[in-house]
């Protein structure tokens, strides 16, 4: 089959690599459909995640046709068209049935090498998918594959930063960083019921985007947006605040923009191994910090709902469309900020 493989940094090919097969007896066997670029896979590309080897296979976000399921697979069969989870759990271990299928003690990743599960990912014509009973769920009619396909990765893991931080009807929250995972924190928090929702970003596109959507526009290259979102809360700051970039100095402003006895919720996937943590500030302000992988099979249902009954349009963040063969200029598009969201179509 056709895959997109991890060759070295800055390096990605589409290459002829061996089929998957039936490991596990709960494994299945997807034809892919659909699948995209992922912010995450940036770090691959960049060679900052260790244990990703040449001729890895890439990929965790995934639309498909079930083809083969092991003798343990119960909720599907050949023909059934799924989107599942870019992190794969087992349903059984302790983890799992705390409901932290993100610590699953068997889990991994989806093409994202030796440190996370030895996976291979699913830009592909075809991939394995452990735990298939836990992992997929079946596309609920009516649903594009587009419409469906971010329900396993950065839709849901939006919607969980929203869900973490508490959010309540009416409050009033800043997500910082706007690109396609920062775009899907604003949808989902105005799903939600929040009574305003801040979108700040240095990208002037990004904001116009969240604003069409119903946020108010924050273009920090152009406005401080501390002051700017002081004005709009009387001095106060906001009551939530979800950080979408994962870098020290995005995770500076959150605690910047959070108002007393507030929240802040990060979900930016980073490679930094730490950052200058504001003790003084987050006692004094009496701030809840929370940080984590994304929960996917705690949400995918709620957000599959949201999205079928209209509440969220997840295709918004959509600027390309290309075949599995172009994925490497997709790749240096998306690196160079000259896409937004890159879906590859294969079937």
């Amino acid at each position: 089959m056709k895959a997109v493989t991890f060759q070295g940094v800055g390096d990605v090919r589409v290459e002829t690599v061996n089929d998957p097969v039936i490991k596990d007896p709960a494994d299945v066997i997807l034809r892919v459909t659909t699948a995209a670029i992922c912010g995450s896979d940036l770090h691959l590309y960049h060679g900052k995640i260790p244990g990703m080897l040449p001729g890895m296979v890439m990929g965790h976000e995934y639309v498909g046709i079930v083809e083969e399921v092991g003798p343990q697979v119960r909720a599907f069969r050949k023909g059934d068209r799924v989107v599942g989870a870019f992190h794969v759990a087992c349903g059984c271990c302790r983890q799992c049935r705390r409901g932290a299928y993100n610590q699953c003690e068997r889990g991994g990743v989806l093409g994202y090498g030796m440190a996370f599960g030895n996976l291979e990912g699913t830009q592909a014509e075809y991939a394995r998918i452990p735990f298939a009973d836990y992992t997929l769920r079946k596309v609920p009619e009516g649903l594009t594959d587009e419409q469906a396909l971010f329900a396993g990765d950065i839709l849901t893991t939006a919607y969980g930063a929203v869900r973490n931080s508490g959010l309540s009807p009416g409050e009033t929250v800043a997500v910082v960083g706007c690109g396609p995972v920062g775009i899907m924190a604003v949808m989902s928090a105005l799903a939600v019921g929040a009574s305003k929702v801040f979108a700040v970003d240095l990208v002037r596109e990004r904001t116009e985007l969240a604003a069409r959507l119903g946020a108010i526009p924050v273009p920090s290259k152009e406005v401080n947006p501390v002051s700017k979102i002081n004005e709009w809360t009387d001095g106060e700051g906001v009551d939530v605040v979800i950080e979408a970039v994962g870098g020290p100095a995005t995770l500076q402003l959150a605690f910047e923009l959070v108002r007393g006895g507030g929240r802040v919720s990060a979900v930016g996937v980073t490679s930094e191994d730490r950052f200058a943590f504001p003790l003084m500030q987050s006692l004094v302000k009496d701030l809840t910090f929370r940080i984590g992988v994304a929960n996917i099979h705690r949400d995918i249902d709620a957000v599959l709902a949201l999205v079928r009954g209209g509440r969220i349009d997840p295709t918004v963040v959509v600027t390309h469309r290309i075949s599995l063969e172009e994925a490497p200029e997709g790749y240096r598009l998306f690196d160079q900020r000259q896409a937004g969201k890159v879906v590859i179509k294969l079937n």
